[in-house]
Order: C-alpha cells, then sequence, then structure tokens
C-alpha cells in the first residue's frame, strides 16, 4: 500500500551530455536549436548552451576523458517544423539518421545521431 506522502514539485532545468570532445556537439546543437552558447564554465569543463525559451532547459556539454557507454536508455525529444529539413541539416552538421518511424495513426519521428553518436528524436510539433 502506497503512503501519502509531501512530495516538493520538481521540474527538469538542466541536461548535460558528456563528451571526449564537447566543441563539436555545442556547434551542432547550437546550430539545431538556434540557440547561443551561454556560458563556458572551464573549472567543470562544462559549455552551457541558452535556452531556447524562457524558463526552458539548459543543456550543457561536459568534457569527460571517456564516454561511459556507447548507448544509452535516455534520450532528447526535439521538436521541429519541418522534419526533412531538418533531418538533412543534421546530416549536414555531422549527425546522422538512424531509424524513420510512423505510427498507424500517421504520427512520424525520426531516430538521429550528434556527431558523437548521441541518439535524438525529432518529431513535428
Amino acid at each position: 500500500m502506497r503512503q501519502n506522502r509531501v512530495v516538493a514539485h520538481a521540474h527538469i532545468r538542466t541536461i548535460i551530455v558528456n563528451s571526449e570532445r564537447p566543441e563539436a556537439l555545442v556547434a551542432f546543437w547550437s546550430d539545431i536549436l538556434g540557440v547561443e552558447v551561454a556560458e563556458r564554465d572551464d573549472e567543470a569543463s562544462i559549455v552551457w548552451l541558452a535556452p531556447d525559451s524562457e524558463g526552458g532547459v539548459n543543456l550543457g556539454f561536459q568534457r569527460v576523458a571517456a564516454k561511459l557507454a556507447t548507448h544509452t536508455e535516455v534520450h532528447v525529444d526535439v521538436s521541429v517544423d519541418d522534419l526533412d529539413a531538418t533531418e538533412r541539416t543534421v546530416i549536414e552538421l555531422g549527425g546522422a539518421l538512424v531509424k524513420r518511424n510512423m505510427l498507424a495513426s500517421g504520427f512520424q519521428w525520426r531516430v538521429m545521431a550528434d556527431p558523437d553518436g548521441n541518439e535524438f528524436c525529432i518529431f513535428r510539433g
């Protein structure tokens, strides 16, 4: 039986991507999201991108000596205006198409990978 308890309201505010070459990812993601670098924290080895909207999620790229894994079960979903144009842009910027998907309802999304191989999804929304 679950006990009733008071839980503070939580918000996701930050996503950190570990990389052996974060500058390449900073360039890639700033172009995809249309945002600028907000801060470079040399002490923590993190480059922060500006949120894409007021109160949006902070995206940081942290230099690490080696990636922990080649695949993770957590990924980012990015809403876009045009799937085909965004797919072309991702590939032009050094990313890759992993898989195209469509549900019976007609909803489409694409699994993409950034230049480090980190998978993310794009969808029209």
